[in-house]
């Protein structure tokens, strides 16, 4: 470190020393200015209080149902389960979050609301980086399934959109708009116009180059719609769920940038740093 740098609680180095900051936060040090390590461990805070706050403890079973050849043993065992459901009350009492403690965990939890708008990757990634930490839960697992269902979203989007109009008795009965409609009536004249080219050109050419002529058909169908603007709604999944993170590396990218945005603006705001 500069012999000429101003020491810091919880701050061990220049702004780039990452994993000294992390390490230094981590002890309980708390910085004299907010910093984004800082912003990530009390969002990893306020969802572990979160979880807290919530623990119940289910009801014991009963012994009725032993056999009558230990029933001498009852009141000994009676006993045992007294105590073991007094600890266990005792543990729930101290694990329940403080006054001071939920008030933490619910200025922390409006960041995201509050300095993320208009950030819906940046938010989602803090949210989800921090639950799944306060948990334990398999981040890789998670975001799997969010990306399965980001996907699955998107399929049903586009077949909604590019489906067949229906139509009754000779009269179209579709709420879409009439431009879709029309969109997809057009596709279905320029792929029979294709098919009636392609057609023509396999019947002429040998096996062998069929393959060839099909692609270059799909290339020709493609084309003619982008001339047309008609070609068929294409939906990413990233499109279709406005801020999922759909991989690990965006993720981590996401929610750094996210609480270096929430550690400017309280900084910016004069809140106090705790």
């Amino acid at each position: 470190m500069n012999a000429h740098a101003i020491a810091i609680p919880g701050y061990l180095g220049p702004a780039d020393e990452l994993a000294s900051r992390i390490a230094a936060i981590g002890e309980g040090d708390i910085p004299t200015s907010w910093t984004p390590e800082h912003v990530q461990n009390r969002m990893v805070e306020a969802f572990d209080i979160l979880a807290r706050s919530g623990t119940r403890v289910g009801p014991r079973q009963h012994a009725n149902g032993w056999p009558a050849m230990i029933h001498e043993f009852s009141d000994l065992v009676d006993a045992q389960a007294r105590a073991l459901a007094e600890k266990e009350k005792q543990q729930e009492r101290a694990a329940r979050p403080t006054a001071d403690e939920l008030s933490r965990m619910n200025e922390a939890l409006k960041w995201p609301m509050t300095y993320l708008d208009g950030r819906p990757m940046q938010s989602d990634a803090l949210m989800l980086w921090a639950y799944a930490t306060a948990l334990g839960r398999d981040m890789s697992a998670m975001l799997h399934h969010r990306k399965k269902k980001a996907m699955a979203l998107a399929d049903e989007i586009m077949r909604r959109h590019n489906a067949p109009p229906h139509i009754h008795e000779g009269v179209v009965m579709d709420t879409r708009d009439p431009a879709v409609v029309d969109a997809y009536l057009r596709r279905v004249e320029i792929a029979r116009e294709v098919a009636k080219i392609t057609n023509d050109a396999l019947a002429r050419a040998s096996k062998t180059t069929h393959g060839q002529i099909k692609v270059h058909a799909q290339s020709i169908f493609r084309a003619r719609c982008r001339e047309e603007g008609c070609l068929p709604l294409a939906v990413k999944p990233h499109e279709a769920v406005p801020g999922r993170c759909l991989s690990r590396t965006n993720l981590d990218r996401q929610r750094r940038a996210a609480a270096g945005v929430v550690a400017a603006q309280l900084c910016r705001g004069g809140v106090p740093v705790r």
